[in-house]
């Protein structure tokens, strides 16, 4: 007894049809993956601004509540803040400055932080300040 095959579709993709898919798919990856990498770029350096936008605001805050930060430049100062201090005297003599950034993530804000001429900090978000904190 023979069987007929006339009739029977068969079920499946030929194999022209899954290479096509898979250079098609080859070559929207080719164009998505770099605009991943600057996505990714741009999400450090926001997260660096944000940093350095704390570290500004513990430093600005303390000032402003009488704390003695230690001169220097941007590193130590930026080091002081990490420690947190209290001021000497007055009604915030309890309170403790401090920024909430890890030494590690502190590292990476220097050039966010610039010094002026009087000796305090500032928030630059051109990043043009000096990487190292010196």
């Amino acid at each position: 007894m023979k069987t007929s095959l006339v009739g029977q579709s068969r079920s499946g993709f030929s194999l022209v049809e899954l290479v096509i898919v898979i250079l098609v798919i080859g070559l929207i990856a080719s164009i998505v993956m770099p605009n991943l990498v600057f996505v990714s770029g741009e999400a450090d350096k926001v997260k660096d601004k944000r940093n350095a936008q704390n570290i500004i605001l513990a430093y600005t805050t303390g000032l402003a509540a009488g704390v003695e930060w230690p001169e220097g430049n941007v590193a130590a100062q930026v080091s002081a803040v990490l420690e947190g201090r209290k001021p000497p005297s007055g009604s915030l003599a309890s309170m403790m400055f401090q920024s909430s950034v890890t030494a590690g993530q502190a590292a990476r804000t220097y050039q966010y932080i610039g010094i002026r001429g009087n000796g305090e900090l500032f928030f630059d978000s051109s990043g043009g300040q000096n990487p190292a904190g010196n």
